[in-house]
Formats: structure tokens, C-alpha cells, sequence
């Protein structure tokens, strides 16, 4: 009963302490959970305010992205628009470009046309001419052809006596006389007159002989000069049967 007595008061004692460092135990506890759930709520501020920050910049960032890319798409718009009008700046002056070249080389080509034809047109009345000189040759005998030349040469001094020779200015040191045949004497001898008399120049006739001529005289006094060869009258017909046909 004694030692019960005893224990009581001991046990009382230890039930307390414990007791006292059990409330110590969970004091400290709850201390330790209170600065827990302090330093959590802290992190929790520090995440939510570094997300924040991190949301501001990604909205910050696609803000400009997004000005970045229109400024981009109306540039690239503008600059489409810019190459399809260069594009039809060029395209056009192209067309224009090969439109006069197309014109030039028309009219080259209408122009070398007409020069072609012209040249054929001449040489056509050249051997014409020929023609019409080889044919002269065969048909008309050496006799015939001093005799057309004898006639020719008379009409041309006929024509040179109606001449007024008061408006014909003649330089006398530039002579030239050229008959097919030689001229008679009675022609010179008239030449000579008519000169003098309607030139006022004092001439002898020296003729040069061109066959070429087939009858007649050609004659040069300073810038008189007169052709009354039958060689001049086939070209003369030549270049008038190409005008009639509409050469």
C-alpha cells in the first residue's frame, strides 16, 4: 500500500513529462508545419508570379509575332504587287519592243521588196536594152546602119538649129563629140556653124567612135550635153514601155 502510495505521485510525474514532451513535440511540429505551409505558400506566389511573367512574355512575344507576321504578309503583298507590275511594265515594253522590231523588219523587208523589184525591173530594161541591141545588130546591115546613122545625125543637128542658144551658157575647153561612125564632112562643117553661131564658140569636131551607140551622135559642151544616139532611144523606149505597164 505504501509502495503504491509511492508509485502514484512517480507515475503521475512521468504521465505529465510525457505529456509536457508530447505538447513540445507537437508544438514543435506544428511550428514546422506552420513554416511549411509558409514556405510553401511563398513558392507558391514566386511560381504563380514567375508564370505570370512568363504568360506576359509569351502573350508579349506572340503580340509581336503576330505584327511581325502582318508587317511580313502586307510587305510580301506589296512587293507581289510591285513584281506583277514590274512584270507587266516588262511584258508590255517586250510586246512593244517586238512589235516596232516586227514593223521595222516588215518595212525592211517591203522596202528591200520594192528594191528587189526595182532592181529587177532595171535589170529586166537593161537586157532589154541588150536585146533590143543584139537584135539591131543582126537585122540591120553595116550599109543600113551608116545610113540610119547619117539620118540620126541630121535630125539632131535640125533639133540644135531651133535651140535658142542666148540661155545656154557653153564652156568650149570641155568638148566631147562621140558618134557610132564616122561623121561626114558636110556634117562636121554644119556642126561647127551652129556651134558658132548659137554658142558663140569657136569649135572643131574631133568625133570618138563607140559602136556601142548603133547610130547617132552623143556631144558634150560644159554642162551641155546632148545624147541623139539609138542606143539612147531604146532605153528612152524601155523606161517608157515600163511606165505604161506601171513600173
Amino acid at each position: 500500500m505504501e509502495m503504491l502510495q509511492i508509485l502514484i505521485p512517480i507515475a503521475v510525474a512521468h504521465v505529465a513529462v510525457l505529456a509536457a514532451i508530447l505538447f513540445g513535440i507537437h508544438r514543435l511540429l506544428q511550428i514546422d508545419t506552420m513554416k511549411a505551409v509558409s514556405r510553401i505558400q511563398q513558392v507558391e506566389a514566386e511560381v504563380r508570379k514567375k508564370e505570370e511573367g512568363i504568360r506576359r512574355e509569351i502573350e508579349e512575344h506572340e503580340k509581336e509575332f503576330t505584327k511581325k507576321k502582318a508587317e511580313s504578309e502586307n510587305a510580301l503583298q506589296q512587293q507581289k504587287e510591285a513584281s506583277e507590275k514590274e512584270v507587266a511594265t516588262l511584258r508590255d515594253q517586250v510586246l512593244g519592243e517586238a512589235k516596232k522590231e516586227g514593223e521595222r523588219i516588215l518595212s525592211t523587208a517591203k522596202r528591200n521588196e520594192e528594191k528587189l523589184r526595182q532592181q529587177v525591173l532595171q535589170d529586166m530594161e537593161g537586157k532589154a536594152v541588150d536585146y533590143g541591141t543584139q537584135v539591131f545588130k543582126l537585122v540591120f546591115s553595116e550599109k543600113m546602119t551608116d545610113s540610119m546613122n547619117r539620118q540620126f545625125i541630121d535630125e539632131l543637128l535640125d533639133a540644135l538649129q531651133e535651140v535658142d542658144g542666148s540661155s545656154i551658157t557653153v564652156d568650149a575647153s570641155d568638148v566631147q563629140f562621140t558618134t557610132s561612125h564616122p561623121m561626114e564632112a558636110e556634117q562636121k562643117a554644119r556642126m561647127e556653124k551652129l556651134l558658132q553661131e548659137k554658142f558663140n564658140v569657136q569649135i572643131k569636131v574631133e568625133e570618138k567612135i563607140n559602136k556601142e551607140l548603133m547610130a547617132g551622135i552623143v556631144f558634150k559642151l560644159g554642162s551641155l550635153e546632148i545624147d541623139g544616139s539609138l542606143l539612147n532611144r531604146f532605153q528612152e523606149a524601155a523606161a517608157e514601155v515600163k511606165k505604161s505597164a506601171g513600173g
